[in-house]
């Protein structure tokens, strides 16, 4: 147990923040977030006043470089007997989840913290404090803002840089000078500003905000649920914790969250995983999509008249479950009649038959296909109406998608590069193929279809 004595301003203002706060350093094999891994870790755990102080040598599997040797004093012999993060996992979670994580340099911390955590199969996200950015904000008038200036500016000492336990110490000094210096309450109102994840609301239900913090900073779907089970909303998200705790800062509160008695997360390995398992989560729960689109599409139907011909009727395409995939995918009508007439013309279809010819086409006016004898007029006749409505039905799939040129089907791969993962997903039409054979669309999917054939074809396969 450390000295709360050391930093009683420090201890005082953390406890205010009504979380318990983590002031945390690693040491590492290197800088990469996703190859290198953490050799040491070290912690101070303030809560109610009361600091605990914790330290551990972890084997990181991989050797460790004779630079990253000469500068943190840690090597390969040193760490061959300490345990790998995931044997110490379980003991370092439940100082670290449900905490306020402050670091300097956090995104870096947190996120090896993050990935060492799902490797050994653990979610854990958590709010979080730069104490770079801190720095900046309380000492503008200085240029430099690593821990080497700050030890040197606030006259620190320091037994042993750049090893974990003697960095947490360090910065605990600069945080408890900075204190006095700036006041409690300006220092704590930077603090609360700087958060990224940001904490969760303090009129949360300790149950649900417990369930809310064992939540991952990763992709997935958060469902919640009602005290009967019955699904209340739910939703897709890119990094789930951040996302979900700016929600319920900067939205007012809404009925959902209030009637919430628990959560239901599913993990996804990318924005499509996610949106696919959505789709599935709203039929299961019987949710409908939300009709809030940030951009409305359009797609093309083919629908018959009274002599049985299928004509082109464009139509929006709704956010949610479809039991056809859509023909043809545009941002507004004059795309989708431009398309429609270079589809009919390059397949020797009939424009007056469709019903796309332009309406300044008088009616009873042979069609200008016609004219131009380019059609023997068969198209009228039941048979050449058969024929050409089977020919659409073949046909309807290659009208073209906005943004994916003439790939009218592809299969994207999307993975994990922390866990080795992957998911193969069917998309066509600028639909999801889900597994019983229907389509899903949602307004984000263009964007993310965009985004996906910018990365190649390490991750697009066009079928079709």
């Amino acid at each position: 147990m450390a000295q709360a004595s050391h930093w009683p301003l420090l201890a005082a203002c953390f406890a205010r923040l009504g979380l318990p706060v983590a002031v945390v350093d690693l040491e590492t094999t290197g800088g990469n977030m996703y190859q290198d891994r953490i050799t040491e870790v070290a912690l101070l755990r303030f809560e109610q006043g009361q600091v605990s102080q914790h330290q551990w040598l972890v084997n990181p599997q991989q050797p460790i470089s004779s630079f990253i040797t000469r500068l943190t004093g840690i090597d390969s012999e040193m760490v061959a007997d300490a345990p790998v993060f995931a044997e110490m996992a379980a003991e370092l979670l439940p100082l670290l989840r449900g905490t306020l994580v402050v670091a300097h340099n956090s995104r870096f911390d947190y996120t090896f913290l993050r990935h060492e955590f799902k490797r050994a199969g653990v979610d854990f996200a958590a709010p979080a404090l730069c104490t770079v950015q801190l720095s900046r904000r309380l000492y503008p008038q200085f240029a430099k803002h690593n821990l080497d200036s700050i030890i040197e500016r606030f006259g620190i000492a320091v037994a042993s840089r750049h090893r974990a336990l003697a960095d947490v110490l360090a910065l605990a000094g600069f945080l408890e000078q900075s204190v006095a210096q700036m006041g409690a309450q300006e220092w704590e109102n930077h603090c609360r500003a700087l958060m990224n994840p940001k904490m969760l609301p303090a009129w949360l239900p300790s149950s649900l905000a417990g369930q809310l913090y064992a939540l991952p900073d990763s992709h997935g779907v958060l469902v919640w649920l009602d005290r009967y089970g019955q699904a209340l909303a739910l939703d897709a998200h890119e990094k789930t914790f951040a996302e979900v705790a700016r929600m319920l800062h900067t939205k007012p509160v809404a009925g959902v969250v209030q009637a919430a008695a628990e959560i239901r997360f599913l993990p996804a390995l990318g924005d499509l995983h996610a949106l696919w398992l959505k789709a599935q989560m709203q039929a299961q729960y019987r949710i409908r999509p939300s009709e809030n689109a940030k951009q409305h599409y359009l797609t093309v139907r083919f629908v018959p008249d009274e002599r049985e011909r299928l004509q082109a009727r464009i139509v929006p395409l709704g956010n949610g479950i479809h039991h056809s995939r859509p023909c043809g995918l545009f941002m507004h009508k004059k795309a989708a009649k431009r398309a429609l007439a270079a589809w009919a013309q390059e397949y020797g279809l009939c424009p007056s038959s469709l019903d796309i010819l332009p309406p300044i086409h008088a009616k009873n006016v042979p069609c200008p296909v016609s004219v131009l004898g380019q059609c023997d007029g068969g198209c009228q006749n039941d048979e050449g109406v058969l024929l050409q409505n089977r020919r659409i039905e073949d046909l309807a799939t290659a009208l073209p998608v906005t943004d994916w040129g003439r790939a009218h089907e592809v299969e994207i791969v999307e993975s994990d590069a922390v866990s080795g993962q992957s998911v193969t997903l069917r998309c066509a039409g600028g639909a999801l193929a889900l597994p019983d054979g229907n389509w899903y669309f949602d307004d984000a999917l263009p964007v993310l279809l965009k985004a996906k054939f910018k990365q190649g074809k390490n991750v697009v396969k066009v079928l079709a």
